[in-house]
Order: C-alpha cells, then sequence, then structure tokens
C-alpha cells in the first residue's frame, strides 16, 4: 500500500492556530458564497479531447441545435473511465468481495478488516482503489472498511441509462445497496461527486451513517451547468435546453441535487469537510457552501493538494480517521425500522421488483 504522503501540503492556519499543515475553519466563519459561479470549468482546457469538442459543439449549436443537446446530455451523463493504479488495484485484491446486484446489473463491492464500518463513496469518474491509503489509515485505527465501485464504474456494470452513462439517481441507489449489505455503518467518507450520491440518498430517506466527512464535496451542481456547457462549446439556447430536458427526465428541479439545501429537510449527522483551496475540479466555493449549511459542520482547508492528492496527504488522513474512530467505541446499533427501510430499498435495487 502507498504510505500516505506528507510533503505536499502547504500550511494554511487561522489566526492563533497552533503548527499543522491543516487549518479548522468555522463554519459560522467562512466568508459568503459567491453568487455567480465560475465563468468556465477550468479543469477541462487541460485535456486535447474536448479542445476537439467544443469546436463540434460549436458548430452544432449554429447548425444543429437538437444533435448538440444530445451531445451535451452524452458527454454530461459520461464519467471518464479510470482504473487503479499499481497500490489501488493490490489494496482491492486483498479485500473480501461482496457478492451484490442492482437494477440487475453488477455491483462490485469489498470489505476490509473488523470492527465499526466505515463506507468509502468514491467520487465522479473514480473507483474504490482510488481511496486505498485512506482504507489503510483507518484500518490501523481498528475500523472496518467497504467501499465499491459505482455503476458504470471500475469493475461494476453498466447503469440504466445504458453504456458508460449514469446518473447521481442511481449512484445513491447503488450506496444505499452496498450500505445495506455492509450492515450498520459507523462513519462514511465521501469524495467530490460521492458526496453529491451521498447527499441525495439521505434526501430520499436513506437513515445514514453516525457521522460523515465530504472531501472536496461537489456541492452546487445545479451552478455547473452553464460553465460547463460554455467550457464544452455549447451556446447558452443548447444549454438551456440541456438543462430543461434532464429536469423533466427525473421530475425534479437541478437544486433538488444540490447538498446546501439538505439540512432544511431533514436531521443530519455530524460533519467533516474538507477541501483544497486551489482545487480546479471542484472549486472551494462548494465546500463553503456546505459549511455555512450545515449545523455544526467543520472545514479544513488545504492548499496545494488539489482534487486528489488530498486522498493521500498523511495530515488530511489522520484528521479523517481520528474523525470517524470518535464513534468506533460505540457503533450504532440496527433498528427494526432501519432493517425494514434498506430491505425495500435492496429489493426494488435489485431488479426483481419492476423498475
Amino acid at each position: 500500500m502507498d504510505m500516505p504522503r506528507s510533503g505536499n501540503s502547504t500550511i494554511v492556519r487561522a489566526d492563533n492556530d497552533p503548527p499543522d499543515p491543516i487549518a479548522v475553519i468555522d463554519s459560522h466563519a467562512v466568508p459568503d458564497v459567491p453568487s455567480a459561479p465560475p465563468a468556465e470549468a477550468a479543469w477541462i482546457s487541460r485535456d486535447w479531447r474536448y479542445a476537439v469538442l467544443r469546436r463540434t459543439m460549436m458548430a452544432l449549436s449554429r447548425l444543429s441545435p437538437t444533435t448538440a443537446v444530445d451531445v451535451f446530455d452524452r458527454v454530461w451523463f459520461t464519467p471518464p473511465r479510470t482504473r487503479p493504479g499499481i497500490e489501488g488495484a493490490r489494496w482491492l485484491a486483498r479485500g473480501q468481495p461482496m457478492a451484490l446486484r442492482l437494477h440487475g446489473q453488477d455491483l462490485r463491492a469489498w470489505s476490509w478488516g473488523d470492527g465499526p464500518t466505515v463506507l468509502l463513496v468514491h467520487g465522479w469518474g473514480g473507483n474504490a482503489g482510488q481511496m486505498h491509503a485512506l482504507a489503510g489509515t483507518l484500518l490501523e485505527r481498528g475500523l472496518r472498511v467497504v467501499g465499491f465501485d459505482a455503476p458504470a464504474h471500475g469493475a461494476s456494470g453498466p447503469s440504466r441509462m445504458g453504456g458508460r452513462r449514469v446518473s447521481m439517481i442511481e449512484i445513491a441507489d447503488a450506496l444505499r445497496v452496498v450500505a445495506a449489505a455492509a450492515g450498520p455503518l459507523a462513519g462514511l467518507v465521501a469524495h467530490s461527486g460521492g458526496c453529491t450520491a451521498t447527499a441525495l440518498a439521505l434526501r430520499e430517506g436513506w437513515t445514514g451513517p453516525e457521522r460523515m466527512a465530504f472531501v472536496a464535496p461537489f456541492a452546487l451542481p445545479s451552478m455547473a451547468i452553464e460553465p460547463f456547457g460554455r467550457a464544452i462549446g455549447a451556446s447558452a439556447p443548447v444549454t438551456a435546453r440541456f438543462r430543461d430536458r434532464v429536469e423533466r427526465r427525473f421530475g425534479r428541479p437541478w437544486t433538488g441535487f444540490d447538498i446546501p439545501p439538505l439540512p432544511g429537510l431533514r436531521d443530519l449527522p455530524p460533519l467533516l469537510l474538507v477541501h483544497d483551496r486551489e482545487d480546479r475540479e471542484v472549486p472551494w466555493f462548494h465546500g463553503q457552501a456546505v459549511a455555512q449549511a450545515w449545523p455544526g459542520a467543520r472545514l479544513l482547508a488545504t492548499r496545494g493538494l488539489g482534487h486528489r492528492r488530498v486522498l493521500r496527504d498523511a495530515a488530511v488522513l489522520s484528521q479523517l480517521a481520528g474523525f470517524l474512530a470518535q464513534e468506533s467505541a460505540a457503533s450504532p446499533r440496527a433498528t427494526p425500522a432501519m432493517a425494514r427501510a434498506e430491505l425495500d430499498q435492496a429489493f426494488v435495487s435489485s431488479g426483481i421488483a419492476h423498475d
């Protein structure tokens, strides 16, 4: 397993903080979230394929707007395909496979160790192997770890959308099936789009764990559509038509996928947030928005770790493990209501029931 990396983070401190590579920021002191999203999805400019897509979409927006909307739809719902690195693959090989199904398709999941259970949820285009450094740190704290590949990700099967396309709704369904199979959860750590799916599951009635941590949460999908559209060369009318199409498809507004409104809908567990100020894939203000909305949330700010290296930084891993291990002495107990709700969800998601 990779050793956690300790030399990459730049110190970010609040006034009078002790010398620590991470600053703990009071959620009530977080500056206001910007009212407008960034002008463009900055990370796209690094991929030459998006330069080709941009030129194509600019032409289609003028010549065939309906085709442009179709392309926008396919690109938005198709995660990049990634494979575990060498250390991630070794970590998965050490896990105990869990035989699960979702909507009639294979859902690959693994467990490691014994003790109170922590569920790890990877991000959009990620895989369970990306979380291996954190998983190892949690095992050292006496926790059991469960991870999974979301539908259309990693080794799991396709989603109901077909091929490599998938929605956050189906990823949230997968999370609930894995959680039901894993048993009562003492904690959960989600990264990026995994935070979006976790919040969606909670919005839809999932009981959830005793405490949670969100790393670089993709908290405001509703604010990401226009920047994404500009980045891929879609015209404003094409982007608006895509927005409307998705709302009709799922029967909910885009704000129904945002994380900040969640605390106004239900009681929630304690939350630890970690976000890098220089994250180019999910900007810092997403973490700010969650910290402002979630009662009692703690926001840890890093600098220089970006979107993925934050998952391997030794100081970050120590903070996450310490937060989750606080519940390890008293793992949650299942109740009949919890069991019934998760059995119902597992039955629907198994493919046995009519979709």
